[in-house]
């Protein structure tokens, strides 16, 4: 415990750096500020003295002093604005005379009506002076808890020392000159207060610079993903549009074209585990692996995702991802596809309604085989689409709570199976996903890819 409070106070008294003093000075305005608009706040309960005894027999005469602290704290206020003084030389100056004020109204009390009850009466009153010592640990510099407890107990032994005879004589030295204790006390703490804020403002500003430092990377890893993405470019006899959201700034569902020979094309969809950088950057590596895995590779769809799953295994074994993989050959007009682990592919045959077409194979990473990915032949016609997705999609849950789900999704696409192209139908999913299901943000990363063949 002791080894604690010694390490705590080591690191709120260290002499801060070059680099914390500038943090200091830029956010001193607004301590300062803060501390303008505390102090002319709580003066006004000094005009409480006016109901309180002994002051409430007076209180005329004692008025004028109590106006003078406002009008000395207005200043202070005013000068905040006009900055044509140091600010600081009035913080101080605007503190003494206010509080000098105050006690001279005390002073009055006392020789006013010297007795017992009223001297203990006045030095309960007096305990209230720890608010403004206090308030001076709303700023950054520990100095003015140290003069604000000097002049107090100045101040306290001018009081002391009005008092008269007899009640210095029927009272104690203690219980004349604790309160100087007390405003010592209160000033060590406000001390505390200070060197503790002034970490914790150069700590949150080195945080604050730290995360914008980081957003500022991941905007530029942002802008790299999304070059790595395909962009406005023709695919031979097929159209395509896609959609994808991330709850971070990047993420690990990626898809890429493999353009092959004779025209035919090949569709890559993965979906790494977890969220963020690491994520992205496993997606992207696979990327780089699709584009440059020998071409054989390339038409077998099984082959490749059993390449993938060896590379990700021994390379990146921390890493997991499921994948889908099409291979459009429109030479012989047919489709083969290999899924890892994957949500499986959603297809339309020209005319017909939206059906899941199962398809089995271990998820890539773990180097299981288990069950072995197993490639799945049909013929493709003119008119047919194809849908692929990530699994935020159909896990997102709408406001009351229920997943979308894959029935949920088949009900969605046979709804607006009739859309004349696929850029139409992805308009219409995402509007009733928005207004319907409420889905306006997914809680996962989230993609998919409509596919439609063409002539």
């Amino acid at each position: 415990m002791t080894r604690s409070f010694y390490i705590y106070f080591k690191e709120i008294f260290h002499k801060p750096t070059r680099q914390e003093w500038d943090i200091l000075k830029l956010a001193e305005p607004r301590f300062e500020k803060e501390y303008t608009y505390s102090v002319f706040l709580t003066h006004f309960i000094v005009y409480s003295l006016l109901f309180v005894p002994p002051f409430a027999d007076f209180r005329w005469d004692i008025l004028p002093y109590l106006l003078g602290v406002t009008i000395i704290r207005f200043v202070l206020l005013l000068q905040f604005y006009t900055k044509s003084i140091s600010l600081e030389k009035v913080i101080y100056l605007s503190g003494i005379i206010a509080d000098g004020l105050v006690y001279i109204v005390f002073i009055k009390g006392i020789q006013s009506f010297p007795s017992i009850g009223n001297f203990y009466l006045l030095n309960s009153y007096l305990m209230s002076f720890i608010i403004p010592i206090l308030l001076y640990s709303t700023r950054l510099n520990p100095f003015g808890c140290v003069l604000s407890a000097i002049y107090f107990s100045i101040f306290h032994f001018s009081y002391i020392l009005n008092l008269p005879i007899e009640l210095q004589n029927q009272t104690s030295l203690f219980s004349q000159y604790f309160l100087i204790i007390v405003y010592w006390g209160s000033a060590l703490l406000g001390v505390v207060f200070v060197f503790n804020k002034r970490k914790d403002t150069a700590d949150v500003y080195s945080l604050s610079e730290e995360k914008r430092f980081m957003l500022q990377e991941l905007e530029l890893a942002k802008k790299v993903q999304d070059a790595l993405f395909p962009g406005n470019i023709k695919i031979p006899n097929l159209t395509f549009t896609f959609y994808r959201k991330s709850p971070n700034v990047i993420g690990g569902d990626f898809f890429d074209f493999v353009q092959l020979r004779e025209g035919n094309v090949g569709v890559f969809l993965t979906d790494v585990a977890g969220h963020g950088i690491s994520s992205a950057m496993v997606a992207s590596i696979m990327k780089v692996l699709v584009s440059t895995i020998p071409y054989r590779f390339k038409t077998a769809p099984a082959r490749l995702m059993d390449y993938l799953d060896d590379r990700l295994t021994q390379d990146l074994n921390r890493y997991h991802a499921s994948a889908i993989y099409l291979f459009f050959d429109f030479i012989e007009k047919k489709l083969t596809i290999g899924n890892a682990g994957h949500p499986y592919l959603i297809l339309a045959k020209k005319g017909e309604e939206f059906q899941e077409l199962e398809t089995q194979g271990a998820i890539l990473g773990f180097n299981i085989k288990v069950p072995p990915i197993s490639e799945k032949t049909l013929p493709i016609a003119q008119g047919d689409r194809f849908f692929i997705y990530t699994d935020g999609l159909i896990e997102s849950m709408d406001h009351q709570g229920n997943c979308l789900g894959t029935e949920g999704l088949l009900d969605l696409l046979n709804r607006h199976k009739h859309c004349e192209n696929v850029k139409e139908l992805e308009t219409q999913l995402l509007d009733e996903l928005k207004t319907k299901y409420g889905l306006d943000t997914f809680s996962d990363d989230t993609m998919f890819l409509i596919l439609e063949v063409e002539e």
